[in-house]
């Protein structure tokens, strides 16, 4: 009976001196008014770029490990652990695998490979497992035979069948002198099979010497095997990875390191606050195997002034009453952040109501998402022009967002206005509407294929679009818009200027008119009909995005197509489709260097008017030439950008693109086939309270030019 009391006393510390470190990165623990800090996690601590505007400096190893102690509660063998963490074994784990489909999903888009981990698991490394059993011989009672002959040598406590396998590790032979060394290493010896829990050495002295019989205690038979607590790993999964067979004594080397394979497991797939808790053998032999998994309690977040809780907590993929999961976490603080309201996110992990629980605590920093714009300006020709412009990027906290642009005075009497709003939820899947409407007159310039200009006149355009989106995936969404559009051609004698679209009269040096047509008969030829009027279309748009970051992405990708239904039934004066295609992708080189790629292809077939031809050149497209210097029915576009930090706010970037627009047969003055447009340049980037400015300078074969604009380039 006394051996199994001793087993049972430390079976535990056995197989718990097995449970792998929990890589939690973390801020020194604190109090707050949540209850215990375990942890203050920022986006590098979960495995990837914290989201923030400026770079957040992880903790130091010291800070981490005394927060993994926190979360433990400071179990005694964290000690042990480190000292044998040094010696490493493999262990085969594949067949440990979460099954939430999210988490794969996540993971496989974020580039954590997390699938072929998993089936490389036979490659796991653990910290090798050291044996534990419980010996009541002293080192001041064994002096007193050191130096004495080793007459006999014996097992007591073990049935004669299991003699020959025991006396077998043991290395002293009789004859040999006692030593403290000798006699713990012997004790060593016996204790590394794993099934005994006390090994306690007797010594009987002869005149010739000593007889040592080392006096064993096995541990407890198993009868069966119990797991509580767990919902990654299915219940009979476990069972048949920890491969205890009944009938059996409890081997605690073998099962410490099962144990160790299933915390790599854990922390492998993203539940770093996952682990074996606890092991007991009952009265019946049933061994226990208590799991803890870290269960989210509750998700507050914390600084939201303006924006309400809800808006933050239904971006979280992680939920409550899940097991924390780093990389549901991480995606999580992703999406918050690309909501566009805050500077900075991260999150607390806090005591829950048990140990068995966490809090996560959202911390969020607020900026202004409200802009208003005032502007005014006099001409001779237009006299006094006033434009006012207010927006809300987050509606009364709602994550809502609305924008009104209005430009009035002047001698033509302006009044441009536009108006849109979109709800981004609708229901609890994510559903959005947007809503806009739009009546502007505004002045176009057209180029030809060499960049000249050719005509400017103005262009009144009127109409509305409706979009529908919807959350098809984590990374996928899908959008449906109608709209309706009118544009109409007008020349003003004042400031117009080149070719004249509306007559035949051909103009030029000495007839009088501010028109040259070139001997166009623009009239005659229904120019205005092709190219003006009435558009009506339905689109359907799928677009992957799986960026960290929307605004100034390092990893990740969007692909996006959309195809255009103008016409065929929907009314209107023109009947094409059209079908666009978008890749993008982000690769962080260095610490804070990043190279980003865009293709885009698009190909048109039907009657397009002008305002829906495809249009490359200019600071979006083909920097260095003029701004839809080419146009027509076939696109295709790339651009590779070099973007590193310059200071601060200011950043700079190399680039290249290249691309070309052709085949626009109701334009008879551009004169233009399929060709090679290439340019390289650098720019610069500087973040401003008003948004992103950039200014870029080009360089092509023929053409050199600046460009400034406002947001980024993709």
């Amino acid at each position: 009976m006394k051996g199994n009391l001793s087993y049972k006393k430390f079976l535990t510390f056995a197989v718990l001196a097995a449970i792998s470190t929990t890589p939690v990165f973390a801020d020194t623990a604190t109090t707050t008014e949540s209850g215990k800090t375990i942890a203050k996690l920022s986006m590098e601590d979960l495995g990837k770029q914290n989201t923030t505007r400026q770079e957040t400096v992880a903790s130091g190893d010291t800070a981490t490990e005394a927060a993994i102690a926190a979360a433990r509660e400071g179990l005694s063998e964290a000690a042990q652990r480190d000292a044998i963490e040094e010696q490493r074994k493999r262990v085969d784990n594949s067949s440990l695998a979460t099954n939430d489909k999210e988490v794969k999903v996540i993971t496989k888009a974020g580039g954590d490979k997390l699938e072929e981990a998993q089936a490389a698991g036979v490659e796991t490394a653990i910290p090798q497992v050291q044996a534990r059993y419980f010996t009541s011989l002293t080192e001041a009672e064994l002096q007193k035979y050191v130096g004495k002959t080793i007459t006999h040598i014996s097992i007591e406590g073990l049935d004669q069948a299991n003699q020959p396998a025991f006396l077998s590790l043991l290395q002293g032979k009789i004859g040999d002198a006692v030593t403290v060394e000798g006699i713990s290493k012997e004790i060593a010896n016996l204790g590394g099979s794993g099934v005994l829990s006390e090994i306690t050495p007797v010594f009987t002295e002869v005149p010739e010497g000593v007889k040592v019989a080392y006096h064993v205690t096995l541990n407890p038979v198993i009868k069966g095997v119990s797991v509580e607590g767990n919902t990654v790993y299915k219940t009979d999964v476990l069972l048949n990875y920890l491969d205890v067979q009944p009938n059996t004594v409890l081997n605690t080397i073998a099962v410490g390191e099962k144990v160790q394979g299933i915390n790599a497991a854990y922390q492998r797939d993203g539940y770093i606050l996952a682990h074996v808790k606890d092991m007991a053998v009952d009265d019946n032999g049933v061994l226990h195997v208590s799991v803890v998994e870290g269960i989210v309690e509750r998700i507050t977040p914390h600084g939201n002034k303006k924006t309400k809780d809800r808006v933050i907590t239904r971006e979280f993929n992680q939920k409550v009453g899940q097991p924390f999961n780093k990389f549901l976490v991480r995606r999580s603080v992703e999406k918050v952040y690309n909501l566009g309201f805050f500077d900075d996110v991260n999150v607390r992990l806090t005591q829950g109501s048990t140990e068995e629980m966490v809090n996560i605590e959202v911390d969020v920093l607020e900026h202004k998402t409200g802009t208003i714009t005032l502007g005014a300006g006099y001409s001779g020709a237009d006299g006094f022009v006033g434009i006012v412009e207010v927006g809300e990027e987050n509606l009364r906290g709602t994550g809502d967002k609305v924008k009104v642009h209005w430009e009035f005075g002047g001698t033509a009497g302006y009044k441009n206005y536009s108006v849109s709003y979109l709800r981004p939820w609708i229901d609890r899947k994510g559903t959005s509407l947007g809503v806009t409407y739009y009546n502007q007159l505004n002045e176009y310039i057209d180029y030809n294929e060499k960049g000249q200009s050719k005509a400017t006149y103005d262009r009144k355009s009127n109409g509305f679009n409706i979009s529908l989106g919807r959350q098809t995936g984590e990374f996928t969404r899908d959008y449906v818009t109608l709209e309706h559009r009118k544009d109409t051609y007008v020349w003003d004698n004042k400031d117009s200027s080149g070719f004249r679209y509306d007559t035949d009269v051909n103009g030029g040096p000495g007839s009088g008119y501010r028109w040259n047509n070139e001997g166009y008969k623009f009239a005659s030829t229904g120019y205005i009909k092709h190219n003006f009027g009435t558009t009506n279309s339905i689109s359907w748009q799928k677009v992957f995005d799986s960026r960290d970051n929307v605004y100034e992405p390092t990893r990740g990708k969007r692909l996006s197509s959309t195809l255009q239904w103008g016409g065929h039934g929907l009314g209107g004066d023109f009947n094409f489709y059209k079908f666009t295609g978008e890749a993008r992708t982000y690769k962080k080189v260095g610490n804070k260097q990043v190279l980003a790629f865009r293709a885009r292809l698009g190909w048109a077939m039907g009657d397009l008017p002008y305002s829906q031809l495809y249009t490359i050149g200019g600071s979006d497209s083909l920097r260095a030439y003029e701004d839809d210097q080419y146009r027509g029915k076939k696109m295709y576009n790339f651009t590779a950008e070099y973007r590193f930090p310059i200071w601060n706010k200011v950043s700079g970037a190399l680039f290249t693109d290249l691309g070309d627009a052709w085949d626009a047969p109701n334009v008879p003055w551009f004169k233009h086939s399929k060709t090679f447009n290439v340019s390289v340049g650098a720019g610069v980037r500087v973040t401003t309270p008003i948004g992103p400015v950039r200014i870029d300078y080009g360089i092509s074969k023929d053409q050199k030019k600046f460009h400034f604009s406002f947001g980024g380039q993709f």
